[in-house]
């Protein structure tokens, strides 16, 4: 069985698909694990680097489309991606490179 939403769809890279699926397994670990394994192989250096771009992308759109249409669960899920990503990779955001 599978699942097309084209409410959204445009042409761009596969891993753009992913993003609104890593809220989902954020606090799930073994969930990514599922969902590489049927994929077939693990997200390359580049697609897991284009996975957090396009979910910082994607929190600051939601959360500006959520605010002005009154969806607070699309802000939250917002806010919530990005806090999770500041997180993940807070030594990358230290002006010393540290996790300070």
């Amino acid at each position: 069985m599978a699942v097309i939403d084209l409410e959204r769809s445009e042409p761009g890279p596969a891993v753009r698909d992913l993003v609104r699926l890593s809220d989902a397994w954020a606090a799930r670990p073994d969930l990514f694990e599922a969902f590489l394994a049927g994929y077939g192989r693990p997200l390359t250096a580049a697609e897991q680097g284009r996975l957090v771009i396009d979910a910082a992308l994607d929190s600051v759109s939601g959360i500006a489309y959520g605010a002005a249409h009154s969806d607070p669960e699309l802000v939250e899920r917002g806010r919530r991606t990005l806090a999770r990503l500041r997180a993940e990779h807070r030594a990358a955001l230290s002006p010393k490179g540290d996790a300070s």
